[in-house]
């Protein structure tokens, strides 16, 4: 087996100190970054910055936002890679850390075991979701030649991992990967060493794992739904997939249209304290004040698709397109609106009081990934 893997800003509610932006801190002065801040402060990265890009084989992985620009919070991270034959990770389990994926765009082959469990297979495309909690056996492989995996990772930190593995890259025209062949040979199985090593990353191998490949219509056991009717958010601590828009929704109608589709509860996470949704936006009635919020815990948005224009404390109210990513720490007032008749983003948020559980609680269920055609 072939292996690749590897407002007013406010103090944040855990006493993370920030950086207010002031004439005389040029760093500080300007939402936009080209890489993820060392501390926790607001800030805006754009779609393919460096955000200290390194790749891994084939695979480029860029990091949005950081343990050290969230307060540890979580990770956001990137992975653009082409088509390929071999797995992209180790199987392997971790114990502390909560991992989530996302297709962007392209297709890719998530595998997940829990133990004593079926092994599941599911292969996700744009807009589908797959949840990996501890202590759960997984592995990917990339599809298509143009696929974006987006990860979400609880807590922050885990691209420590990344920079160790990874190498560095420096470009100039920001393209999404490097364009080059992987090797065709097949890789030696890890040693000892390397094994030691990862475990200092919280990657424990299960090198007996044996992927399935019996999946029939892009899932694995037989019988699984999967694009062909409803998903549920699975029980805790278990794997579970979630097909773009066969999953639970909830229409919130206060200030225009929020469709809020919960990749991860309250209920999911437990004790690792977070949440996880897509929030589809229509434009605002001119009748209708954009509200400003201000959430405990940190949060990002990463747009997904349309136009999404957000004011983050007393920086300049910023436009998002597709894959910008906007943080905002916890205690920090933020707006936002829909610029396009229809934008979706991808949130975030550290602890279980956030924006999107906020939506859910004042909307209510909806069958539909639309929302009406009338205010």
């Amino acid at each position: 087996m072939r292996l690749n893997y590897a407002g007013a800003l406010l103090l944040s509610s855990l006493g993370q100190s920030l950086a207010l932006p002031t004439s005389s801190s040029t760093s500080e002065s300007s939402l936009i970054v080209e890489n993820a801040p060392d501390h926790v402060r607001p800030y805006v990265i754009r779609h393919h910055s460096h955000a200290r890009a390194v790749t891994v084989e084939t695979q480029l992985y860029r990091f949005y936002v950081t343990g050290p620009s969230s307060g540890y919070a979580f990770t956001l991270m990137g992975t653009n890679a082409p088509h390929s034959d071999a797995l992209g990770v180790l199987p392997h389990i971790h114990q502390r850390h909560y991992e989530n994926f996302f297709c962007s765009k392209g297709s890719f082959q998530l595998w997940a075991q829990g133990d004593d469990d079926t092994q599941q297979t599911r292969v996700l495309s744009a807009g589908d979701y797959g949840s990996v909690p501890r202590n759960v056996t997984h592995t990917f492989q990339i599809q298509d030649p143009d696929t974006e995996m987006v990860g979400v990772i609880v807590p922050g930190g885990f691209e420590e991992l990344f920079y160790h593995l990874g190498s560095n890259i420096s470009d100039t025209t920001h393209s999404p990967y490097v364009p080059r062949s992987g090797s065709s040979s097949s890789a030696a199985g890890p040693d000892s060493t390397f094994i030691t090593t990862l475990e200092s990353y919280d990657v424990y191998a299960k090198l007996s794992f044996s992927p399935r490949y019996d999946a029939v219509n892009g899932t694995a056991p037989s019988g699984s739904v999967w694009h062909n009717g409803a998903n549920e958010l699975g029980k805790v601590g278990k794997p579970y997939f979630l097909a773009n828009g066969w999953s639970p929704k909830y229409l919130n109608s206060q200030y225009g249209y929020q469709i809020v589709a919960p990749f991860v509860t309250p209920t999911q996470s437990q004790d690792t304290n977070y949440t996880l949704s897509t929030i589809s936006l229509s434009t605002t009635p001119s009748s209708v004040k954009v509200p400003t919020w201000t959430f405990p815990g940190a949060c990002a948005f990463q747009v997904q698709e349309g136009r999404v224009v957000i004011q983050i404390g007393d920086y300049p109210v910023t436009e998002l397109v597709s894959g910008d990513v906007a943080f905002i720490p916890g205690g920090v007032a933020f707006s936002y609106y829909s610029e396009a008749y229809f934008s979706k983003v991808l949130f975030v948020s550290s602890g279980t009081e956030g924006l999107d559980q906020k939506l859910i609680a004042e909307g209510k269920a909806w069958d539909y990934v639309t929302f009406p055609t009338t205010w």
